[in-house]
C-alpha cells in the first residue's frame, strides 16, 4: 500500500506574518466599507459583511490548508480531501476499471462526455496525471499529481488488474 500527501507550499514565516497582516487588513477594510455601506443598505450590510468573512475563510481554507491523500493499493486508489489531519472520502478508482490513462487535457479531449474530479494542488511540482474510468453507469477522469513511486505502482497495478 502506497499513501501520498499533495498540498501547496507552506508559507515562510515572514510570508506568514505579511499573510496575517493582510488579512487584518482585509477585515478591517471590509468592516469600514459595510459599515459605511449600513446607512444605504441597513441589515444587509451585516450579512454581506458575513459572507465576505466567510469568503476570506473558504480562500485560506482552500489555499493553505487542503490537501489531498492518495492511497493505492493493488486493487483501488482512494482519493481523499484533507484539512488538516481530517481526511474526507472523494473517489475510490478501482484499477480494474481504468480505461485510460494520460495527459489530462488528452483525456479531456478523448472522453469530453466524462465527469472530472480534479485532486491536484496548483503550487505542487509533481506532474498531473488522469486516469478515466467506468463507475456504476459512466465514464468519470480523475486527476492526481501523483509522485514517481506512486505513479509507476499504479500503472503496473493498471496493467495487470486490464489484462485479467
Amino acid at each position: 500500500m502506497l499513501e501520498q500527501r499533495i498540498r501547496n507550499r507552506q508559507p515562510t514565516a515572514l510570508q506568514g506574518f505579511g499573510l496575517i497582516l493582510l488579512i487584518a487588513l482585509a477585515v478591517f477594510a471590509g468592516s469600514a466599507f459595510f459599515t459605511l455601506m449600513q446607512k444605504r443598505i441597513g441589515a444587509l450590510a451585516s450579512a454581506l459583511f458575513i459572507a465576505y468573512g466567510c469568503a476570506i475563510a473558504w480562500f485560506l481554507l482552500d489555499w493553505y490548508a487542503m490537501s489531498f491523500v492518495y492511497t493505492a493499493t493493488d486493487d483501488v486508489l482512494r482519493i481523499c480531501r484533507a484539512y488538516g489531519k481530517r481526511e474526507r472520502f472523494a473517489a475510490d478508482v478501482w484499477l480494474n476499471r481504468v480505461v485510460a490513462w494520460g495527459s489530462p487535457e488528452d483525456m479531456k479531449q478523448r472522453y469530453p462526455q466524462a465527469k472530472v474530479l480534479k485532486a491536484t494542488r496548483a503550487q505542487c511540482e509533481f506532474e498531473p496525471l488522469a486516469l478515466v474510468y467506468q463507475d456504476s453507469d459512466s465514464l468519470n477522469i480523475a486527476v492526481i499529481q501523483p509522485n514517481d513511486a506512486l505513479r509507476n505502482h499504479l500503472l503496473e497495478a493498471i496493467r495487470k488488474a486490464t489484462k485479467k
